[in-house]
């Protein structure tokens, strides 16, 4: 009896852990490379999207935006109108907009590592 209990509690761990790392912290999260500064703030949902509000710009001042709904779905952050690959690790966001589709004037960008604050 103890085994399965055991066996029970390990694999109910092991999905806790699985499903946390599938979420991302709510949060404001900065990234500030020397050229560009950006804030994104992430709030997660009950329906289990999140919403995503981010606006910077770079010393030059062009601007991006980042606004509306997303969610994570095979593994890319799908925001409305513009996938992703989005990294979260050690209080960190890595952004990579991989098919450049974020509202961005030229020579703008949102891909970096982004700081929780």
């Amino acid at each position: 009896m103890r085994k399965i209990a055991l066996l029970f509690l390990l694999c109910f761990l092991a999905y806790g852990l699985c499903f946390a790392e599938e979420r991302i912290p709510d949060g404001t999260y900065v990234l500030n490379d020397g050229d560009m500064c950006m804030t994104i703030d992430i709030q997660f949902m009950p329906d289990g999207r999140y919403m995503v509000q981010g606006e910077g710009k770079n010393k030059e001042g062009k601007t991006c935006m980042l606004t509306g709904s997303a969610k994570i779905e095979d593994g890319k952050f799908l925001l409305d109108y513009c996938p992703m690959d989005v990294t979260y690790s050690d209080n960190r966001l890595i952004i990579r907009d991989t098919e450049p589709c974020a509202v961005c004037e030229p020579e703008a960008y949102v891909t970096g590592v982004y700081e929780r604050q």
